[in-house]
């Protein structure tokens, strides 16, 4: 099967707590053969007393979850039968699981070791953000910033000297998007809901605070969630965080 250009690999970079990356990123010697995404939509099942069995109210759509699986193989056979590293891998994997084209008395130079520890990297403790590095993974159409939340790592096959020559590493992530960015960018009206908003000339606080939630006494809080020290002149082309109306504090 021909194909048209260059194959694109799927790249991850580590990223800081800024979002700046760090160190190099990993492209991916075999690209998988697709991934999976999933969305959880979150309802509050509590009802009241006498409330006629009312449907569950909706809560929020909660940060995807994906899973990727990456084949490391270090036998030769791609190089052997010609494969495009872009076939599907699962039915690959099946039907090579037993075969070892070479074998290297060298162990160093027959083996996955290197490129598997670069993986095991993103599950490392990072004592200045106290956790691991947040991920961003670019494939094709897919841009998604995540944490890691499981790696699983299935040795296949090993060299004589005992060193494994192929691998499937499955990555199980959370997308990590802001949630406060996450819910503004669907740019709902209801006053529930996180809105980003940008000043335009002209505009002024409470002007904003009564577009959004239909009362310009709200004013104050937007100022405290944007940390707004001299919130009388707005800069145009800013923009502001306007979050969910806290219902107690607002009766």
């Amino acid at each position: 099967m021909a194909f048209l250009g260059e194959l694109e690999k799927m790249i991850i970079s580590k990223l800081d707590q800024d979002g700046a990356p760090q160190g190099e990123p990993i492209e991916v010697l075999i690209n998988p053969d697709g991934y999976k995404e999933s969305y959880t939509v979150e309802y509050n099942d509590d009802q009241q007393n006498n409330s006629g069995g009312q449907a569950p109210k909706f809560v929020k759509v909660k940060p995807g979850d994906y899973s990727f699986k990456l084949l490391f193989d270090s036998t030769g056979i791609f190089d052997v039968v010609g494969l495009n590293l872009a076939d599907t891998l699962s039915s690959i994997a099946a039907d090579i699981s037993g075969f070892i084209p070479f074998q290297d008395d060298e162990a160093e130079n027959n083996n996955i070791v290197e490129e598997v520890e670069k993986i095991k990297e993103f599950v490392v403790y990072q004592g200045d953000i106290h956790k691991p590095y947040e991920l961003q993974i670019n494939w094709g159409a897919l841009e998604l910033k995540c944490i890691l939340t499981k790696l699983e790592i299935d040795y296949k096959l090993f060299n004589p000297q005992g060193f494994p020559i192929r691998a499937l590493a499955t990555l199980t992530c959370k997308q990590s998007t802001s949630e406060v960015l996450r819910l503004a960018k669907e740019k709902k009206s209801s006053p529930d809901l996180t809105h980003i908003r940008t000043v335009k000339e002209g505009d002024t606080l409470p002007l904003m605070a009564y577009r959004i939630y239909g009362n310009s006494k709200y004013y104050l809080e937007v100022a405290r969630a944007n940390n707004l020290l001299n919130f009388r002149n707005l800069t145009p082309g800013t923009e502001l965080i306007f979050p969910p109306l806290d219902k107690t504090q607002s009766a």
